[in-house]
């Protein structure tokens, strides 16, 4: 017996729509565990020293781009820097990449290390919006524990961290203007330096 056209058709389209609505569901539910932490819980304290972290560099803008690489943050150095823990399921984590993304190529972060960090498999990196960017570098942790230094329960969370090493903000961040609050807060004095005296 043979299933008519029709048929085998509809069953395709309601395989599909199901699809779709899985995929839709996924994305709402990491949403979702993304807003269910207090913002207080989210990131290192403000005042902190966040430890290094080791990872696997997975994209171009990287200095050296080879699968299975590990390089480390080191906070400090004499360079400013924004950590930005994303995730390719988050929406807002889409919105913190296209705004870090505008905030680099219109020089407003020039001086500013910049790093993106997911603990997504790099495979699955590939086909996200979160990894295209190329004039931002991404990596992925190689220890979960550098992830709980840093609290980074849920994404987006970005981290404004000044060229002393000293966490100067810490928090969820989508839009803009939080992009260049952030920024602002990374470029102050290390902690203990006074500002330039102007006349």
């Amino acid at each position: 017996m043979r299933i008519p056209v029709y048929l085998a058709v509809a069953q395709w389209a309601l395989l599909l729509a199901l699809g779709m609505l899985v995929i839709t569901a996924y994305r709402q539910l990491g949403r979702v565990l993304g807003r269910s932490s207090e913002p207080s819980d989210l990131g290192p304290a403000a005042g902190s020293r966040p430890g290094r972290i080791a990872y696997e560099r997975i994209s171009a803008a990287s200095p050296d781009p080879a699968s299975g690489v590990l390089t480390a943050f080191e906070p400090g150095e004499g360079i400013p820097a924004l950590v930005a823990f994303v995730d390719p399921t988050c929406p807002a984590c889409e919105q913190l990449v296209g705004a870090l993304t505008q905030a680099r190529e219109g020089g407003d972060l020039d001086g500013v290390r910049v790093l993106l960090l997911t603990s997504d498999p790099p495979a699955y990196l590939k086909i996200s919006p979160v990894s295209q960017p190329p004039t931002l570098e991404i990596g992925r942790p190689a220890d979960s524990a550098d992830l709980e230094r840093y609290r980074a329960t849920a994404t987006p969370l970005l981290v404004a961290i000044d060229a002393g090493g000293v966490v100067r903000a810490a928090g969820t961040a989508a839009r803009p203007a939080e992009v260049r609050a952030f920024t602002q807060a990374c470029l102050l004095p290390p902690a203990g330096e006074l500002l330039p005296v102007t006349g």
